[in-house]
């Protein structure tokens, strides 16, 4: 594919990164621990834990976060500026990174 192709990928990439970070994180936080008289506060690494698998934001943050720095590599390798990692390497962690993705979408979907 064209370089112009993975630049145009890269950008729905970032801003669908930039979205769960800034609007799907905070929104989970703040519907982990409730609204209204019964809310409850938390913290610790528990309560951060519990606010990433809050709608899957956390397997979506870093599976987002992997096709962020996988598609860079491909823009890099394109422009002779990469390491010459073989293919089999950027199939198998796309393959995992697009499993994950689904995972998590499957498990926002179907929770």
């Amino acid at each position: 594919m064209k370089s112009s192709v993975y630049t145009g990928i890269l950008v729905l990439i970032n801003s669908l990164l930039l979205l769960t970070l800034l609007g799907v994180v905070p929104f989970a936080w703040i519907l982990r621990d409730g609204l209204g008289p019964n809310s409850v506060t938390s913290n610790g690494l528990d309560a951060l834990v519990r606010a990433f698998t809050t709608f899957y934001a956390g397997p979506a943050l870093l599976c987002l976060g992997g096709l962020h720095f996988l598609v860079r590599h491909i823009l890099h390798k394109q422009a002779g500026r990469g390491s010459k990692v073989g293919s089999p390497v950027l199939i198998l962690a796309s393959g995992l990174l697009f499993g994950g993705l689904t995972l998590a979408l499957m498990g926002l979907v179907f929770d």
